[in-house]
Formats: structure tokens, sequence, C-alpha cells
């Protein structure tokens, strides 16, 4: 595992051994000391299971788990947790492929958002289908 002062071979999300603080980390930087501990050798572990993050053309698609429509909860956090609204438009990161959600909650108020932050509402009709 990479420690404080080691060449990053590649772009990638760490984790520090000692305190579990998440980083990343370009390709070709130094890792840094653990910001939580400034003074100690930090060992940096791969968040990603040493799974390459290649930038460009993605091999494959990856389908969005909302669609345009779909009813959500927001369950992230902030002044929009909670609320529920529509998918009303979604969108794929041009650097990273993640899909982000512009939704309008009930209260008039949107947000874009990650899938993450979201939970589909199921009423008894998709329940029973």
């Amino acid at each position: 595992m990479p420690k404080t002062g080691k060449t990053n071979q590649k772009f990638g999300f760490y984790k520090s051994l000692c305190c579990g603080k998440e980083i990343v980390v370009p390709e070709g930087t130094l890792f840094p000391d653990c910001p939580n501990h400034p003074d100690v050798n930090t060992v940096w572990k791969s968040i990603l299971d040493d799974n390459v993050v290649r930038f460009g053309k993605r091999s494959t698609s990856v389908a969005p788990r909302f669609h345009v429509g779909d009813q959500v909860t927001f369950v992230g956090g902030g002044a929009q947790s909670g609320l529920t609204g529509g998918v009303v438009d979604i969108i794929d990161g041009f650097l990273d492929h993640i899909h982000r959600y512009d939704v309008c909650f009930q209260d008039g108020t949107s947000a874009r958002c990650f899938g993450f932050e979201l939970e589909p509402i199921h009423n008894e009709a998709s329940m029973s289908a």
C-alpha cells in the first residue's frame, strides 16, 4: 500500500488507515500526510479495490438508476432531506460517467442530485405489477 511521500502511479480515491480520511490523489503526485495527522507517516488504501479509474470513452454503457418522470425522495443531507419530487432530467457526467438527476420537488424547489441521494417512491400499483 502507498505511503506518504511515494509517487502515485494511477489516479484514484484513497483512504488513510489511521483514521479513514478519504482523498483523491492524481497520477504522478506524491501521497500526502493525512490531513488529520500531519506529522505521521500515513498509509493509504485504495477505496476502489485497486481498480484503475480511466477517463475517456467507456467500454460499456451503464443505465441510469432513475428515469425522467420517476418519483423519488431525497435522502441526502441538507434542506431538501425528506422532500419528494420527480426526475425531470438526467445528466451523464462527462469525465466520471456518473449520472446526475435534476429533481423538481413538490415544494417548488429543485436540485441536481447523485443517485445515492435519491430513493424511489414505490406506489401500490407498481408494487403489485
